[in-house]
């Protein structure tokens, strides 16, 4: 069989064209040329996914078909970094570390040994230790599933619990089997290992209307941190509960306004609405969706009521909202400093850039709440890995003042696994 040289914009239109040809071809042959380009198009909005894409498939089919395929290379194209990097770790007989898939193949290619390091997951702080009630008690004869170790007994076990950090809030899961037999929480500032599971407090949260209860452990993690924790950063899935618990416990314990505020960044611009009527609260509403959404489930939907005269009315939109939450504006909150007993929510995180992030971080004072929510996953290509706050706060953790806590399940609907299932990169 003869060999075939791939194009560009075959790549790009299927990522799975290597796997089809291989089998009718004895080795398929792409050019440097094929990945300058896919590394080129990679950076333009309109091609980024398609060309990261093809670049991830190429290096999959190369894993699982080494002897199939093969990356031709001009030696007189030494023109641009990538390739003088190559040079120069060919020069000094030394391993390249990249996260830059086309520059890895290219290397490769060359016969550098690389190293291919994922751009997301490295080096983020995980708050949750799970161990099995076998692995504690080989590890900690003495534990006894007391409700809260304090002074020497918090010492010694922690001792023996290696992975706890006296100086971070973390969370310790002791299961037999598939069942939760204890959750303990660590408390960096009292140096305290506390029983969460069975305590009412972290169970459940009562506001005026409603009992809001934890759903799953990772909620009482969320219900402890709320409680004890000066800051809280909350992650998750969609649906997972984030915007409603954050809401829930603000309304319950904030005596004040809750200031709220979130990047008006739509996925992608060409679905923008161009410019909102208005004053500044008028054009920030819709994009506080998710706030009316919690403030509906706690008190109820009130959307289209009879306000007499043929004037629609929304008891919630028009009465609760603007009772309990006052909006900020990104760009507006550089002169705010937030003061004792004053919350500030802060939706959609992962849209925020490094710089304003650390802003936003900056207005805190004495006393006063700052929360945080996002996932990383929802960023839509938004904010590159590389400016994105979210992802560096969480490399940057832990903190003593800032609690992280990770929900991991989503209760919205069951299209919740249609919805995971088109976010997954891998699925063509």
């Amino acid at each position: 069989m003869r060999p075939i040289i791939i194009d560009t914009n075959l790549l790009l239109d299927d990522p799975k064209i290597l796997c089809k040809l291989n089998k009718d071809y004895e080795k398929i042959i792409i050019p440097i040329t094929v990945l300058k380009e896919l590394d080129k198009l990679k950076y333009e909005s309109d091609t980024s996914y398609s060309a990261r894409m093809a670049l991830y498939s190429i290096l999959e089919f190369k894993e699982k078909h080494a002897d199939n395929v093969e990356v031709i290379i001009n030696d007189e194209d030494i023109s641009n970094n990538d390739m003088r990097i190559i040079r120069n770790t060919m020069d000094s007989d030394a391993d390249l570390a990249t996260k830059d898939v086309s520059m890895h193949l290219i290397a490769e290619a060359k016969g550098v040994h690389s190293l291919l390091y994922d751009v997301i997951v490295n080096n983020i702080f995980d708050p949750y230790v799970n161990v099995s009630v076998d692995e504690i008690l080989d590890a900690s004869p003495d534990f006894c599933f007391k409700q809260k170790y304090q002074d020497e007994d918090y010492d010694d076990i922690l001792m023996d619990i290696k992975p706890i950090n006296a100086d971070a809030w973390m969370f310790l899961f002791i299961r037999s089997e598939d069942r939760l037999e204890a959750l303990y929480a660590n408390n960096p500032l009292t140096h305290t290992l506390e029983r969460i599971d069975n305590i009412p407090t972290y169970r459940s949260l009562g506001t005026e209307k409603v009992s809001l209860k934890a759903l799953d452990a990772y909620q009482i993690c969320a219900f402890y941190a709320f409680e004890n924790a000066p800051n809280v950063l909350l992650t998750g899935k969609w649906g997972s509960g984030k915007t409603l618990i954050s809401t829930a416990y603000a309304i319950s314990k904030s005596r004040r306004k809750i200031f709220i505020t979130r990047p008006p960044i739509g996925i992608n611009k060409k679905y923008d609405l161009g410019f909102m009527p208005g004053d500044k609260n008028e054009k920030m509403l819709d994009w506080f969706a998710g706030f009316f959404s919690a403030l509906y489930f706690l008190y109820a939907n009130t959307r289209g009521q009879d306000g007499g005269k043929g004037i629609e009315y929304d008891y919630v939109k028009d009465r609760i909202f603007k009772d309990k939450f006052e909006t900020i504006p990104l760009n507006a909150i550089q002169g705010l400093s937030l003061l004792e007993s004053d919350t500030m929510i802060v939706d959609e995180t992962q849209l925020i850039d490094i710089d304003y992030l650390s802003m936003i971080i900056s207005r805190s004072g004495s006393g006063s709440r700052l929360i945080l929510l996002g996932d990383l996953a929802q960023t839509y290509g938004v904010v590159k890995p590389s400016e994105s706050g979210l992802l560096k706060l969480l490399r940057l953790l832990p903190h003593n003042y800032l609690a992280y806590v990770r929900l991991e399940n989503s209760y919205r609907s069951g299209l919740i696994s249609l919805a995971d299932k088109l976010q997954d990169r891998i699925i063509n």
